[in-house]
């Protein structure tokens, strides 16, 4: 937080120096060497994986699913884009969000498809967060003066701190509360294009779209299972891939200083992969990871600055 706020402080220093020069000067606005985009989030993701009863996928094929649903939370996020030698551009950010409301179901199943249910939990999940970091090159395209393209390629990593606990917890400090974390990493390269079109002097609207490959790995402590080890109770990988969407509007108040709104859209998704069981015994048993899948959206606004 201190960061960005020195950050916030140091551009809008820097933009009011130069705001007298900068504001009727259409050249400099389309050669700026750095572009900042400074905001707060809300935003809700579902998020679930499951696991077969053997590595064959079968015994059943749907031995545990656990369900995340309507994970809710504020959040703050900092995008940077250098112009290193025009028309190349490196492209850096950063988004961390803070999970406040939520709800997650633990089932069992005794039979295939899903039937024949021997365990069920309906749990709370408060707490936890969501933090994504990326960094890309790209080169931009002025197709004419009021829209440019810009393909980019980069790599991104993407963690998940899950919980799930219960909704009335326990009181006495005697008693061991359900406290169990997942805690999931998707990374791989990226590969995307950003448009940006100007409507007039003031208003204009940025776009992007973009393909991930990713490399799924997650580790999870069920804390109230003492035939389990702890903190590492079972580990996941798989292969996947996801797909992120964005749309911004901009109120340009100078060729400096913006504000902006936004909306964006995440999917990921997994195939099958391998579920390591570690037991307090030191056995380990493996099993088919069946996939994991998250889907999300948000809300966005904040301040842009061209310098």
């Amino acid at each position: 937080m201190r960061f960005y706020l020195f950050l916030f402080l140091f551009a809008i220093a820097l933009s009011a120096r130069s705001q007298s020069t900068a504001i009727h000067s259409k050249r400099s606005y389309e050669k700026n060497n750095i572009e900042l985009n400074i905001y707060g989030t809300y935003s809700t993701q579902d998020f679930n994986w499951s696991i077969a009863g053997n590595s064959m996928g079968q015994n059943p094929n749907v031995l545990s699913e656990v369900k995340w649903k309507d994970i809710k939370g504020p959040g703050m996020g900092l995008d940077i884009r250098l112009n290193i030698w025009s028309p190349i551009f490196l492209k850096i950010s950063y988004q961390r969000s803070f999970i406040k409301t939520g709800q997650v179901s633990d089932t069992d199943y005794g039979s295939d498809n899903r039937t024949n249910p021997v365990y069920q939990a309906n749990l709370n999940s408060n707490e936890g967060l969501t933090r994504t970091y990326a960094v890309a090159g790209g080169y931009e395209f002025k197709i004419n003066p009021f829209l440019k393209l810009s393909p980019f390629a980069g790599y991104l990593k993407d963690a998940q701190h899950l919980h799930l606990k219960d909704f009335n917890e326990e009181t006495d400090p005697a008693i061991k509360t359900l406290n169990s974390t997942y805690q999931a990493n998707w990374t791989g390269p990226i590969i995307g294009i950003e448009a940006d079109f100007r409507l007039s002097n003031q208003l204009s609207l940025h776009g992007m779209v973009n393909y991930k490959q990713l490399k799924y790995k997650a580790t999870a402590d069920w804390n109230l299972i003492d035939s389990f080890e702890h903190p590492v109770s079972f580990r996941h990988t798989a292969n996947g891939y996801g797909t992120d969407g964005l749309l911004q509007i901009n109120f340009h108040f100078t060729s400096v200083l913006s504000v902006f709104a936004r909306g964006n859209y995440s999917y990921s998704n997994t195939g099958k992969g391998t579920d390591e069981l570690f037991l307090a015994d030191g056995k380990a048993v493996q099993s088919q990871f069946n996939s994991a899948t998250r889907h999300g959206a948000g809300l966005a606004a904040g301040i842009g600055l061209n310098l």
